[in-house]
């Protein structure tokens, strides 16, 4: 009788890095870093838990750091080795020296393609964010990033 296949484990860490698209206090592009856990609760059922940093160039030279801590539920397509995903959550976003606080809301699409060895996963994402009351700032996030599944 063969052994049952292990089953690919239901939680995971990750690591992204990536470029943000921001129209704030001004426009423009600049560096996005985050950490990422996460919890399997269905095949297709995924709860993320994120806190990303980036810091734009504002109007007058100005560089604030942002810091976004947030929480998706995201729907993924079950797969062996590739499974895309579309999520939606919310979070707050604190800016600035003085730590403004200010609430948020996104959207994401994505993609975790397996690694060899079932353990790492290889992301990619496009999120969406509005900022504030009636959106009056947002940004456009696209990482990529690792995943150690546990």
């Amino acid at each position: 009788c063969p052994a049952p296949a292990a089953a690919r484990p239901r939680y995971a860490a990750s690591l992204v890095a990536g470029a943000s698209q921001f129209d704030l206090s001004g426009t423009g592009t600049t560096a996005l870093l985050g950490i990422r856990v996460e919890a399997e609760l269905r095949r297709w059922l995924v709860v993320e838990g994120a806190l990303g940093t980036f810091r734009p160039e504002e109007q007058f030279g100005r560089r604030a750091r942002y810091v976004v801590p947030e929480a998706q539920l995201q729907l993924q397509i079950p797969g062996r080795v590739v499974r895309p995903y579309l999520g939606a959550g919310g979070g707050y976003v604190f800016a600035g020296g003085g730590w403004q606080t200010t609430g948020t809301v996104s959207g994401a699409a994505g993609l975790r393609v397996g690694l060899p060895g079932g353990r790492v996963d290889a992301r990619g994402e496009l999120r969406a964010r509005g900022i504030g009351r009636s959106f009056s700032g947002s940004t456009a996030e696209w990482t990529a990033g690792l995943a150690y599944r546990f």
